[in-house]
């Protein structure tokens, strides 16, 4: 059966000091005013996880009025434990279990992962090869151990990260591109299931080029970490069911500048994937961001990743967008000239047209189709 939902309960918009902003990279999750609780919202969730930092009277008492439609099922209450006001609005709700706003993030995962189904292979269709799944289960592991470390002090697993790039690696060789594509469009998060299509591609491309196995697992790692500054970007924005506004978009294209702040004191992680991450948008005729890079400063690596980036988005199917036929995202990206290393994308599209690729990124029911930048 596919992963358990959780729904996030809150008197309006996630506050910043909420540490359920975080929630939706690690579980499929909804967010749920408390004014509009009912038996529709809430739907089949396996858990609830109620926020009361600044709830209001109202919100609490519409909270009250609908409370059976998930009194059945387990609720976590997010408190303050020194705030008697908090305390005092989670014990007029009946049994919840309480947990301090303050606790570890690991230990807010803990408590929600033992009321759920957290098998991410179960999303898979059932046709997927075996290779395929065991790479897609590490690499999904590694992304959220990535996703712990951007959100903590924890090092980053670097061993994991290699180790998901050797499995993706082989799974690719034995199993082939389109198998992979195909299996990582359903994970729930559309950040997770982009990174993965991303760091898929750039693999097969670099076995494509004749790189070493090294500089194709190198980049792979790259594609797998290339988006880690979007965990400092509010999930309102990256799986808005419609179009960014042009504020919106600017904070979206600050996640290089995150990612940099994120990974420069982790000393552990490989330069050049330091470097695929903080430079993937950056082009050859300096009109890339965030730090206008041109020519020679800009490496194969990070050219290559680049180049697997913009197909990866523009194939893929958005809330507020359709998927761009293959053919003619490889037109449009001939179309940036000067912008991307002209012999690398020529030999992109002979390697995407020789393999009668098709569309890599139907959307499915499962995954969350968030802004990609």
């Amino acid at each position: 059966m596919p992963q358990s939902e959780i729904i996030l309960i809150s008197d309006g918009p996630l506050p910043m000091a909420s540490p359920l902003r975080k929630v939706p990279f690690f579980f499929p999750a909804r967010l749920i005013d408390m004014a509009k609780v009912s038996e529709k919202t809430a739907g089949e969730a396996a858990v609830a996880v109620i926020e009361l930092i600044g709830s209001s009277e109202a919100g609490m008492s519409a909270l009250k009025a609908s409370w059976q439609t998930i009194a059945e099922i387990p609720v976590i209450c997010i408190v303050a434990k020194s705030d008697r006001r908090e305390l005092t609005q989670a014990a007029a709700l009946g049994q919840t279990e309480l947990l301090d706003r303050e606790a570890p993030l690991a230990l807010l995962l803990q408590q929600i992962r033992k009321h759920l189904n957290t098998d991410v292979l179960a999303d898979l269709p059932d046709d997927t090869p075996a290779k395929t799944s065991e790479a897609y289960g590490k690499s999904n592991a590694f992304l959220e151990s990535l996703c712990m470390s951007a959100s903590t002090d924890m090092e980053i697993k670097v061993k994991a990260m290699e180790d998901s790039a050797a499995e993706m690696l082989s799974a690719i060789e034995l199993d082939g591109l389109t198998a992979w594509m195909q299996a990582v469009q359903h994970h729930h998060s559309g950040t997770y299931s982009h990174s993965l299509k991303v760091s898929g591609l750039a693999g097969a491309f670099a076995r494509h080029l004749k790189w070493s196995e090294a500089d194709c697992k190198e980049v792979i790692a790259g594609g797998l970490v290339h988006d880690i500054g979007k965990m400092r970007i509010p999930l309102t924005i990256l799986d808005k069911q419609s179009a960014l506004s042009d504020e919106e978009w600017a904070l979206v294209q600050k996640h290089p500048i995150y990612g940099q702040e994120i990974l420069k004191p982790r000393l552990e992680v490989p330069f050049e994937v330091k470097r695929m991450a903080i430079q993937h948008h950056e082009y050859l005729d300096g009109s890339g961001y965030p730090n206008g890079l041109k020519g020679k400063r800009i490496s194969p690596k990070v050219r290559l990743i680049t180049i697997c980036d913009i197909f990866v988005a523009m194939t893929e199917e958005r809330a507020y967008k359709e998927a761009i036929p293959v053919r003619q995202a490889l037109v449009k990206m001939r179309e940036m000239g000067p912008k991307l290393d002209q012999d690398m994308l020529r030999q992109f599209v002979g390697m995407i047209v020789d393999r009668g690729f098709g569309e890599v990124s139907k959307s499915s029911s499962a995954a969350n189709n968030g802004a990609a930048a």
